[in-house]
């Protein structure tokens, strides 16, 4: 059932709720590896210089997305996974692309078919490109619809 929810800039207090999301919402997403718990310093790690902007709903941080800017790539986008399914995954991608798009790419886990069946279902396409591995496993590039 969709919720209100209000995309704004991220602040130095959005920090702790969103290394909780990444935290809890990276161990779902990722059921198959280790994940690490995130603290504040660890988010600010693995959101160097990236652009973020928080999604919120009933005067909480629901969830996050983060961008580089310089590659056009959205490098995390989390929920907290007790508001999965609400419209706020969908409504932070809308604002990356609002924002930052409309050709942005991201690399997303060959496994992690949640997040390719919802990037699929907002338009993303999987480009096809040759993907990689990491320590988590194999990995594709899906792109949004816009242009290159």
């Amino acid at each position: 059932m969709p919720i209100d929810v209000l995309i704004r800039d991220f602040n130095p207090d959005d920090r702790e709720p969103c290394a909780r999301i990444l935290s809890k919402a990276g161990r779902l997403a990722f059921y198959w590896a280790e994940w690490p718990v995130f603290d504040g310093p660890g988010f600010d790690e693995v959101t160097k210089d990236e652009r973020i902007v928080v999604a919120e709903t009933r005067n909480q941080v629901a969830g996050f997305a983060a961008i580089y800017t310089p590659e056009n790539f959205l490098h995390h986008l989390y929920v907290d996974p007790d508001l999965a399914g609400r419209g706020i995954g969908a409504a932070l991608l809308g604002e990356a692309m609002k924002r930052y798009g409309p050709a942005l790419s991201l690399k997303c886990q060959t496994l992690n078919q949640a997040a390719r069946n919802f990037y699929r279902k907002c338009g993303w396409l999987e480009d096809g490109q040759p993907g990689g591995a990491d320590g988590l496993g194999s990995w594709l590039f899906i792109r949004s619809p816009g242009p290159r």
